[in-house]
């Protein structure tokens, strides 16, 4: 916003009026042809509307009729929602509105008004919601609340026209005075210069600039110096004050103090100390001299408090129709399909893997899907009982509970993904390098020696008891995201010696042994890791078999591996416990594996393998949309889109129990897993169950859908993805909550897709429709449907695991030559139909 006397409100073609968030210390007087509503949100400031003066704090809502001169002062650190409603608006809407006036301030509105006040700040809260989360039918949307406002308005806040507005038949003139004071304020301005330049006389502008701005000129003058010092003031700590007031046109620095302590009460030493958000402790918003858009992350959180949202679980909710209708040849080749994604499954410890309950949901999941491998860290965690020293310090090695392990996942047809990591606490070189609830040693070893003797003794222990043949067709993944000094607490170039001393080692049992890299987050920028690492590789000779890496959408991952090494274990726990963003990018994976295998070829390495070993649509353990209808189309749409790609798509994690994080005392408290802690299916788990039901060769695919062949039938698979909105990925949770979790999504809609099958040989099919809707297959939203109760009786969990199951629908069909599957899905619901011939 100009400080200019007069401000020209331009607004969007398609929503006709302004809709801001800000933090302010300043705006000099002016004036604009728009109605001005001011709702704080935080903090305190003060307005001049003429002559008037207003204390404004949270909650306070005040109204500025268009053509008023006004000034805003910020008293502390505060954010501010600004709306401004253009004369023309007005006019269109309201009979005679550019005659209309309106008296509206909270702070001087009597009681009775009380109600009509809460019914404006509740519609412009939501102004502010649908501003930042631009869904479907936004224009609308928001001109029917500004409609709202001005019902309120017109019933509740009219009043008598009053004098006092500028006058916009001296608008040229007086842009051009106040142009001339902004780019001469630092000179001493006159009034007399002001005159002779538009050839007016001294007494004749006084008035004038009087009559138009509510001030004097010389009082505005100074305003509009103080305003720019005030900017340098916050921008520069060092600069003395003296020269701050000499450098914005003050005739001395008593001048400027005068003017400073009239205007915001305190010193300007007192100000920056109060303003300089590195003056002080922690980190705030520092506030604009003027209306400019800030962070909104902090802001728009304070807005739910005014969203009273009375949504309910049956409450209908209304989305525009796409309407995507295609035809497809199925008589072609197609492409063979090797369907890598069920290559890897994951736990989080291999100590996890001896529980009853995740044997009991590892034997659910390998029924339903099955997965070719289980991968998990913590082999040689101290729970596994590996290594142990003796009184005299020497290593002492035990693999009972590892047998039991791999006993139990090759009986249910498993292969081990063995993470070599991490360190027994009698190895570690510094035993106080810790990560997880239940704690990991992430320290080198103490001796090097030492640890290739162990991972030797493992191998050969376990080519002992499986056959070598058995062994060598596992993976060995080495340690975990050692860019994370949290989990390397040590230089990279003794991880890379660590690393070529246990290659050697197992290369030396066995050259048919699997042993990859370390595993990298790939949504970390830098490639430094990469480049230094493989470069290593070539000099020892020790490239790995392949390259495991993971994912998590979190673009400001490199400030955690950039940390200080002090801050870094509260960097990685906040990572893990604050919510502070997702990316905006729904593409995001797809962008990430096409630049891993860009960067590998350009080291010459595209040869190599790459398995996704970890992914989820969030690192963060408390991420409620975790459990809900959402995940199921995260999970179709990535895998789908990016169909062998890659050699494995490991979801991280299977369970909702595991150790990284203290347990939760919620059913549904948005946990990482694709089943609950008592192994009842969350819609993520059925979505892989419909992912394994695809055939062995595609025959096309689009965005939004794949059709696939297979064992003489065919499979079409659709599935209607929103992604999170802008509030959302800036780390804005506060419109979600524990019943209600479907807020945080843009750009949704019903999406009917029409595909038709053409070239289907002649006969009698058996046509099977699975679905998963949140009235079908999301045990999350039948919790909330039974009353979202805090405690479940064995019976309730009962009633949530088989009533919670895909929709499952049974027809026979003759077909002849073609066929029409038209499937009609909510936001984030997954079909999946399969064509079956009957014999």
């Amino acid at each position: 916003m100009s400080s200019s006397i007069y401000e020209l409100i331009v607004t969007d073609e398609c929503v006709p009026f302004d809709v801001s968030l800000h933090s302010v210390n300043y705006v000099p007087s002016h004036w604009h042809n728009s109605m001005e509503i001011i709702f704080v949100l935080r903090g305190n400031l003060e307005a001049s509307v003429g002559s008037l003066k207003y204390s404004l704090s949270e909650g306070d809502v005040l109204l500025i009729n268009h053509s008023l001169v006004h000034e805003v002062i910020g008293l502390d650190l505060n954010i501010i929602a600004t709306f401004q409603i253009p004369l023309n608006y007005m006019k269109a809407n309201l009979a005679g509105g550019e005659h209309i006036q309106f008296d509206c301030h909270a702070g001087t509105a009597p009681p009775e008004k009380k109600s009509a006040l809460d019914q404006i700040r509740q519609l412009l809260a939501e102004m502010v919601h649908l501003t930042y989360k631009k869904g479907e039918a936004y224009e609308l949307e928001m001109q029917s609340r500004m409609l709202g406002v001005l019902s309120v308005l017109v019933k509740q806040f009219k009043s008598s026209v009053t004098a006092g507005g500028a006058n916009e038949k001296y608008m040229e003139r007086m842009l051009r005075i106040i142009t001339y004071i902004e780019d001469h304020y630092k000179e001493p301005v006159t009034l007399q210069s002001i005159a002779e330049r538009e050839f007016l006389s001294v007494p004749y502008l006084s008035k004038f600039f009087s009559e138009h701005m509510g001030l004097n000129f010389q009082n505005y003058l100074t305003s509009i110096r103080l305003k720019n010092a005030v900017e340098e003031l916050l921008r520069h700590e060092e600069l003395p004050i003296a020269e701050l007031s000499e450098n914005h046109g003050f005739p001395n620095v008593k001048s400027f103090y005068a003017a400073f302590k009239n205007r915001y009460h305190i010193t300007p030493n007192e100000y920056r100390k109060q303003y300089r958000p590195d003056l002080r402790e922690g980190k705030q918003e520092r506030p604009s001299s003027n209306y400019l858009t800030f962070n909104q992350s902090s802001a728009l959180g304070i807005i739910n408090q005014y969203l009273q949202r009375r949504v309910t679980y049956h409450e209908e909710h209304l989305h525009s129709i796409q309407l995507v209708r295609r035809s497809i040849e199925v008589g072609g080749a197609g492409d063979p399909l090797r369907h890598t994604w069920r290559n890897v499954i994951t736990i989080g410890k291999a100590q996890e893997g001896l529980l009853g309950d995740i044997q009991e949901q590892l034997r659910y999941v390998q029924r339903t899907v099955p997965f070719r491998y289980l991968r998990f860290h913590g082999i040689f965690d101290d729970g596994m009982s590996v290594y142990r020293e003796d009184s005299s310090g020497q290593p002492v090695l035990s693999f009972r509970l590892t047998d039991q392990l791999f006993d139990f996942l090759l009986s249910i047809g498993l292969k081990p993904f063995i993470e070599l990591g991490f360190m027994p606490s009698a190895m570690a070189a510094d035993p106080d390098k810790t990560v997880f609830y239940r704690k990991s040693y992430t320290s080198p070893p103490a001796s090097l020696d030492r640890w290739c003797g162990m991972v030797d003794a493992f191998i050969r222990h376990n080519m002992n008891r499986y056959g070598a043949a058995e062994v060598e067709s596992w993976m060995f993944e080495f340690w975990n995201e050692p860019e994370f000094p949290i989990f390397w607490p040590s230089t990279l170039d003794e991880f890379n010696e660590m690393y070529a001393r246990t290659y050697e080692t197992v290369k030396t049992i066995s050259p048919r042994l699997q042993i990859g890299g370390p595993g990298r987050i790939i949504t970390i920028h830098s490639n430094e890791l990469n480049e230094r690492f493989f470069a290593f590789c070539r000099e020892r000779d020790c490239i790995p078999d392949f390259v495991p890496v993971h994912f998590y959408p979190h673009e400001g991952m490199d400030q955690i591996v950039e940390s200080d090494e002090l801050d870094v274990p509260l960097a990685y726990r906040k990572l893990l416990e604050e919510f502070k963003g997702i990316s905006a990018n729904p593409d995001f994976l797809r962008d990430m594996l096409i630049r891993e295998q860009q960067l590998l070829q350009d080291l010459g390495l595209s040869q190599l393998p790459l398995y996704l070993t970890e992914w989820n649509s969030t690192a963060y353990h408390r991420d409620l949309t975790n459990d809900t209808l959402y995940k199921a189309a995260y999970i179709v749409k990535n895998i789908v889109e990016n169909l062998d790609r890659i050699e494995s798509f490991g979801y991280w994690v299977l369970s909702d129990n595991h150790e990284e994080y203290p347990a939760a005392a919620e059913l549904f408290h948005g946990g990482l897993g694709l089943l609950t802690q008592y192994g009842i299916p969350k819609p993520g788990m059925y979505a892989f169950q419909l992912l394994s039901r695809l055939g062995s060769t595609r025959i096309a695919r689009e965005e939004g859908s794949i059709v696939t062949a297979g064992n003489g039938g065919y499979q079409i698979m659709t599935y209607n993805y929103a992604h999170f909105d802008d509030l959302y990925a800036m780390g804005d949770t506060s419109f979600i909550h524990a019943t209600n979790r479907y807020n945080g999504f843009k750009e949704e809609k019903t999406l009917r897709q029409e595909i038709e099958l053409k070239g289907i040989p002649e006969g009698l099919y058996q046509v099977v429709t699975h679905t998963i809707d949140r009235l079908h297959g999301s045990s999350y939203d039948k919790w909330v449907e039974m009353g979202a109760p805090s405690v479940l009786r064995t019976e309730d969990l009962s009633y949530l695991q088989d009533s919670s199951v895909p929709r499952r629908h049974v027809q026979q069909l003759e077909i002849q030559d073609s066929w029409t599957c038209v499937s009609v899905l909510e936001p984030h619901a997954v079909q999946l139909v399969e064509i079956i011939p009957v014999l």
